[in-house]
């Protein structure tokens, strides 16, 4: 099997979600004149074309509409201006920009510091960072991200890591779960996520003060992915103001979208 290539499914259900939640926490995390960490163990590419008949049309897409009414969300605003959007009044949507960039983009707004190291095992992905990097402070990696990851835990200064693989297989959600706990018991703050066929009734969410996991039906604002009924979304700090900030803004957001 080759690698994964997101490229049919970019802005889809799982998309918006998790990605309306990474620019949130990372809002929280950049503050001017600060510094920070950024990782992404499997990165994709750095931005995508959208086009007909993709797995967009039924996640961004479908939320693309309600974009004047989500302009306080960085992720939403980092797409309009993406899109060459101007005070928010054109509804066109034709590019997509993956995760690290979305973050890269959030802390140029923000005047912040940001080192960013990503992974991905596709040399294809490599070729299309290459030729965005520049003088960037991104440093890609041809390799696998879960190691490279671990030992980036171990060497660096604690920051943000996503955590963001395609979970084709059943090793990778262990990996997964390894990484987090270890990011966690680091000082990281760490986001994570996986599609679910279905969302069981009988699984509660659960909040403390410095983690959360919660359960999201694609549906409850519209959207729709084949295969799957919705995701389970991980967020972990040691900032215990995180998780109340992040939690006020899924309820924000729900209450425009929902």
């Amino acid at each position: 099997m080759g690698p994964y290539d997101h490229r049919a499914h970019v802005g889809n259900a799982g998309d918006v979600w998790k990605h309306f939640l990474l620019l949130e926490v990372a809002n929280c995390l950049l503050t001017p004149d600060s510094s920070l960490v950024y990782a992404e163990s499997h990165v994709g590419r750095p931005k995508y074309a959208l086009k007909p008949s993709g797995d967009w049309e039924s996640g961004i897409g479908r939320i693309w509409p309600a974009l004047p009414l989500l302009k306080d969300f960085p992720y939403f605003n980092i797409l309009a201006e993406f899109n060459s959007i101007e005070s928010l009044s054109s509804l066109q949507i034709e590019f997509y920009p993956g995760s690290a960039l979305l973050v890269a983009e959030l802390a140029k707004r923000k005047k912040a510091d940001l080192l960013i190291n990503i992974w991905d095992i596709d040399p294809a992905v490599g070729a299309a960072w290459n030729e965005c990097l520049d003088h960037s402070p991104i440093s890609f990696h041809l390799d696998d991200g879960f190691s490279g990851v671990m030992s980036l835990l171990k060497s660096s200064s604690p920051g943000l890591l996503f955590i963001d693989p395609p979970f084709t297989s059943p090793e990778e959600k262990d990996a997964a779960e390894e990484i987090f706990c270890t990011a966690k018991s680091l000082g990281w703050t760490v986001l994570c996520w996986h599609m679910m066929a279905t969302i069981p009734k009988e699984i509660p969410s659960s909040f403390s003060d410095q983690s959360i996991e919660f359960f999201v039906k694609f549906s409850r604002i519209g959207l729709e992915y084949a295969g799957a009924e919705g995701c389970s979304i991980r967020v972990a700090s040691p900032d215990e103001t995180m998780i109340p900030r992040i939690s006020a803004r899924i309820k924000a957001f729900l209450q425009i979208i929902g």
